[in-house]
């Protein structure tokens, strides 16, 4: 009963999350609930259109990346700069006037995805025919730096998820290039940006654009606890990689993030796992102490639910 009760508070919350987040109405959730026929109207013809969007923009990629292979031996630099990032910034230009208007916007994101593979292509095509040499970092430095102002400002105007997520991905190859070419030590880096995308995955999960949340937390994490178990592997203060596994879990909880579940709890049981191989291999007390542990954590839980409906609520 009491799983049942927590399972209808849990869906509860994130439909009122949902609500407040895309600024719904009630009288639009109303309707939906009631099947009302302009609900059912948008809800296929929406299914549709995106269906035949995704698709569109998987032929159209298709067609380019076999066009170009077939020509690219015979083609000048010109040409191979024209197939690649002129292309690519024409369906910029296609995706950007798609999502200004109603009656196209649903392809509006494949195309906004084409560009996002075809320009970094096309910039660093352009880079290798023209550069003198240098160390090939520089290009990709410039090449994420471009692509993050130009996906940055369109996200900034049109607010589309898919921008959000293009502005993400250039960002965290700018900054990692950076730091690299600034001789930091990968650990840190990986502190830093671990830390930075679950800031911004965090951020991101309370918006419109929740969906890129959860691949935000998934590189954000494995990137800072890899780093942090780096940095304190083999010292005295390794078992602190622990707490901060189960601060992941408690932080999950707060979010409602599943992907921070799996994190965290992965991390812990990888932990543990290594701890017992590295000190107690032979030691046949030690997996006892940790179910029994275990017991006592799950009791407390348990505990905790129960003093919390009988004082906390009530008193709240």
């Amino acid at each position: 009963m009491g799983d049942a009760v927590t399972t209808r508070h849990d869906a509860l919350v994130e439909v009122i999350d949902t609500i407040r987040r895309h600024k719904l109405t009630l009288e639009e959730v109303g309707e939906a609930l009631q099947g009302g026929a302009e609900y059912e109207e948008e809800k296929s013809s929406g299914t549709l259109t995106k269906v035949l969007g995704y698709i569109g923009g998987i032929l159209i990629f298709c067609g380019i990346g076999i066009f170009t292979s077939m020509q690219w031996e015979s083609m000048n630099a010109t040409g191979r700069i024209l197939v690649t990032l002129g292309i690519g910034f024409c369906a910029f230009i296609m995706a950007v006037v798609s999502a200004r208007d109603a009656r196209y916007e649903r392809a509006a994101t494949p195309f906004f995805l084409v560009a996002a593979l075809l320009e970094p292509t096309g910039i660093i095509v352009m880079l290798r025919e023209f550069s003198r040499g240098g160390d090939p970092a520089y290009g990709f430095l410039f090449m994420n730096g471009v692509m993050l102002l130009q996906q940055g400002l369109c996200f900034y105007a049109l607010r589309r998820t898919v921008l959000a997520f293009t502005s993400l991905v250039f960002g965290l190859g700018f900054f990692s290039i950076a730091f690299n070419l600034m001789y930091i030590e990968g650990t840190t880096i990986g502190l830093v940006l671990g830390l930075s995308l679950l800031c911004i995955g965090w951020s991101i999960d309370k918006s419109e654009h929740k969906a890129i949340a959860p691949i935000t937390y998934l590189v954000g994490s494995i990137a800072f606890l890899a780093s942090l178990f780096d940095i304190l592997e083999g010292t005295l203060l390794e078992v602190l990689f622990l707490g901060v596994s189960s601060g992941l879990i408690f932080l999950s909880t707060v979010a409602r993030s599943r992907m921070l579940l799996a994190m965290g709890t992965l991390s812990t049981i990888g932990f543990i796992g290594y701890f017992s191989g590295k000190y107690f291999e032979h030691t046949l007390g030690w997996p006892l102490i940790l179910m029994l542990m275990g017991a006592v954590l799950i009791g407390l839980s348990a505990l905790a639910v129960k003093l919390n409906k009988k004082y906390i609520r009530q008193t709240g």
